[in-house]
């Protein structure tokens, strides 16, 4: 029964997950972006965090998936970033998903522009519906939340898709 410790010392160290996710080759970096998310190591969330700009998509995607596997709330200033800076529609559905899964309440004024970014009948705007109400259901205050609740109260009014009702009400219902 010692066979489990020992093909867990075999796997790659922090340190070549991060080399890996900084490598020249693309496939490489996606490769150790993905291997990343079983790995809860500063340098690691460092290195994800510092791939969100990569030039291949692939790779930005995998980065915010890991980083939210992994919990990585210090990564939440470059989430916020590379939000705004977005221009993957993939992507950005994936970072507006992530921040919600994070819980970084700082991210209300990127998410609320981008729903605004979308039509009232649109569902490439649910990711980021779905995202101001997992930050409601942890107690946001002040403007942060009247910002969050005037952006979903009128999505909500706006819109004819049922889908987006749906989520939207169900976002506004975190909210107490």
């Amino acid at each position: 029964m010692m066979l489990l410790p020992w093909l867990l010392a075999c796997g790659p160290s922090p340190e070549d997950i991060a080399k890996a996710i900084r490598a020249d080759n693309p496939v490489q970096r996606e490769d150790g972006a993905k291997i990343a998310a079983n790995v809860d190591d500063p340098s690691v969330v460092e290195a994800l965090a510092g791939v969100l700009a990569d030039p291949s998509e692939p790779v930005r995607l995998r980065a915010v998936a890991s980083l939210a596997e992994l919990g990585a709330t210090t990564a939440g200033p470059a989430l916020r970033a590379r939000l705004a800076a977005e221009t993957s529609p993939t992507v950005r559905r994936a970072l507006a998903d992530a921040l919600g899964r994070l819980g970084v309440v700082e991210a209300v004024p990127e998410l609320v522009a981008y729903v605004e970014a979308h039509g009232a009948d649109d569902r490439a705007q649910l990711a980021g519906l779905w995202a101001l109400g997992a930050l409601g259901a942890r107690g946001l205050q002040g403007d942060a939340r009247t910002r969050a609740l005037t952006v979903l109260v009128n999505r909500r009014d706006a819109t004819k898709d049922r889908s987006v009702r749906w989520v939207t009400s169900a976002a506004l219902r975190t909210f107490r």
